[in-house]
């Protein structure tokens, strides 16, 4: 967006020409109290300070306001907005150097143009070319909400995440995918690890609305990051889409500190549509921290506005369904294709019907791309590879045999409520206790499956607190601070290396007498290998290392490894088994050993609640101790 040549506000100005005009307008806004109106609000993405008595814009950028003011008195704001729009013409506007107030601020101008009806004659409105010509190019009539499921390899994407893509009236299911969309994320170069970690949490990113081809980022998110992609249909008029470009528009080159659970992608993307419809308030409904789902599910909360949903497979879902319904000939055929081991004109190939071969190469083609783009071929290899099998696929005149990719039962909106309450009975090594837990996020492997990534988990600030009837007083029993599991399975054709991570605070009973046992912080983790044997379950072993340490120190303080096994079965959406086996030599002060059996089995009854059984036995160092656990669990 180009400079807007704009004034402070402030009295003293040289403009406008009608300054009755300018005061009898301020009066009218001032009467009317717009600089408190939900649309005025939305588009200063001004929101209430903490104790509620005042607002300030989640806007960072000093450009954005155009009184000194502006981030934390919209009265002031409104009032120099008014005042800029009387600037005179600029010369040679539209360029990429200059802008007409009217024009940088286009949203904030039909907004207030809207409520206090200017007069055409005492403020003329100014041409926009630079803007015209780039809201043709994207030519919106409508919106849709773009939810790319989690992506269990990059930190800032496992809650998954949210765009929102303008589609042009003409368009088709088949061809929206020429759409452009709009994205909120940050620059977060080539940072990682700890200081990634550190800079998200507090704000040390600069969060920026862009707007790309449609295409472009669904090859990102789908092909390269294997994520499924579910695309929501919204009931917004041509008029509030056109506000949306609109805002879009001001908001070129302006940033907001990113947070990761609060100020990110969904949240940002929410006042995108509180300007359309200000009635629609959205961005009021998160306070604390605002996971991308819950964003999904405030926007089709919203009566009247979803329309319907489609599903878009990622490459890795296309390829791995697609491998299981070709037969044995053709998938042996697809895998020595992709591998480069055969020839489209093989005898192998030859052996097959039109339609089979068709269907062989197309997965062939499209798992040598996947290939490339994960970057386990190289792409002078896979290009020639790819080439290959598209002008042998050209030559054959018969449509591929494959089924299209079944669509979910469950869309991830439908899914379980990302906060749990949770209370129980239960009895451990003889003794009976109550048990409470809360968590604010996400999801375990005995939560409600429908919804959510197979295999895939976060669990977010979790505690568990006991309370032993022969006990003094409720006492901690776990705390995750963070837990993440990804076990997805492993075929002929995709081999992805199942891993977990857990660090927190949980008890170790290493001697019997010590009945509650001593807190130790547990920094652990494990990598491995998961298959599927049936239509559902996952099968992994993993080789688990981590360190423990805590009170009692020569029982407590040692250095873990040794294996595990898992089995997660989530025999329908709403009902899921587990089972667990670990074995661990501890090395500390003295060599020991420890390992543990856990079984467990849930039901859930829509997205708001679910019970559980867990039974468990395990050796500490103290003995083998056995524990029983019901739970009934609220999401929220």
């Amino acid at each position: 967006m180009g400079t807007a040549h704009v004034a402070d506000g402030t009295a003293g100005t040289a403009y406008p020409a009608d300054p009755a005009y300018l005061q009898s307008l301020i009066a009218q806004a001032s009467e009317r109290d717009l600089a408190h109106h939900p649309g005025w609000l939305a588009l200063g993405h001004y929101r209430p300070d903490w104790y509620g008595e005042s607002v300030h814009s989640l806007v960072d950028s000093p450009g954005f306001f155009l009184a000194g003011r502006g981030k934390y008195h919209p009265e002031a704001e409104l009032e120099a907005t008014l005042r800029a729009f009387f600037a005179p013409p600029v010369a040679g506007d539209g360029d990429d150097d200059a802008q007409h107030p009217q024009c940088a601020y286009k949203a904030r101008y039909g907004w207030l143009k809207e409520e206090l009806g200017f007069d055409p004659a005492r403020l003329p409105e100014q041409p926009c070319p630079a803007f015209e010509e780039w809201a043709g190019t994207i030519d919106a009539d409508a919106a849709t909400l773009i939810f790319p499921a989690a992506y269990m390899n990059n930190p800032a994407s496992m809650f998954g995440h949210t765009l929102l893509r303008l589609d042009r009236a003409d368009q088709t299911e088949d061809t929206r995918i020429l759409s452009y969309a709009v994205n909120y994320g940050a620059e977060t170069g080539t940072d990682n690890g700890l200081l990634f970690a550190v800079l998200g949490l507090t704000g040390g990113y600069a969060g920026t609305y862009s707007v790309a081809p449609y295409h472009e980022l669904t090859r990102r998110y789908s092909d390269i990051e294997n994520r499924d992609i579910y695309e929501y249909r919204l009931d917004f008029t041509p008029a509030e889409v056109a506000r949306m470009v609109e805002h879009l528009w001001e908001m070129q080159g302006q940033w907001s500190e990113y947070y990761f659970f609060d100020e990110n992608c969904s949240y940002q993307l929410l006042f995108l549509m509180d300007v359309a419809r200000p009635s629609l308030d959205l961005a009021s409904a998160f306070d604390v921290h605002v996971i991308p789902v819950e964003s999904v599910r405030a926007v089709l909360g919203r009566e009247g506005l979803f329309q319907g949903a489609v599903f878009r497979p990622s490459g890795q879902t296309r390829i791995r369904e697609g491998f299981d319904a070709l037969t044995p000939e053709g998938q042996a055929l697809a895998r020595g294709l992709a591998e480069g081991t055969l020839a489209p004109d093989s005898p192998e190939a030859a052996a097959l019907p039109p339609a089979g071969r068709a269907a062989a190469i197309e997965l062939a083609q499209s798992l040598v791309t996947y290939r490339m783009e994960t970057g386990d071929l190289a792409r002078d290899t896979a290009a020639d590879r790819a080439w290959t099998l598209l002008a042998a696929r050209s030559r054959i005149d018969a449509k591929a045999d494959l089924p299209p990719v079944e669509t979910p039962a469950t869309r991830p909106d439908q899914g379980h409520d990302s906060a749990r309450f949770g209370a129980g009975l239960g009895l451990r090594d003889g003794r009976p206790f109550a048990a409470l837990r809360l968590r604010p996020a996400y999801h375990d492997d005995l939560d409600p499956t429908g919804g959510y990534v197979p295999g895939a988990g976060i669990d977010f600030l979790a505690f568990e607190f006991r309370h032993y009837d022969d006990g003094p007083a409720i006492t901690l029993e776990k705390l995750t601070g963070v837990g993440i599991r990804s076990m997805t399975p492993r075929t002929e054709l995709l081999q992805p290396i199942s891993w977990w991570l857990n660090t927190g605070i949980e008890r170790l009973r290493v001697r019997r007498t010590a009945e509650e046992g001593a807190l130790i912080g547990v920094f652990e983790g494990g990598a491995g290998l998961s298959y599927g044997v049936g239509e559902r379950d996952i099968w992994s072993a993993t080789l688990d290392m981590g360190i423990t340490g805590g009170e009692d120190c020569d029982q407590t303080c040692s250095v873990n490894a040794g294996p595990a096994l898992s089995l997660l079965w989530p025999v329908t959406d709403h009902a899921s088994l587990t089972a667990k086996a670990r074995y661990q030599l501890r090395f500390g002060e003295k060599t020991r050993d420890r390992w543990a059996l856990r079984f467990g089995q849930s039901l859930g009854f829509g997205r708001g609640m679910a019970v559980r059984l867990e039974a468990g036995l395990a050796d500490e160092g103290g003995g083998a101790q056995e524990e029983l656990l019901t739970w009934v669990d609220w999401y929220f």
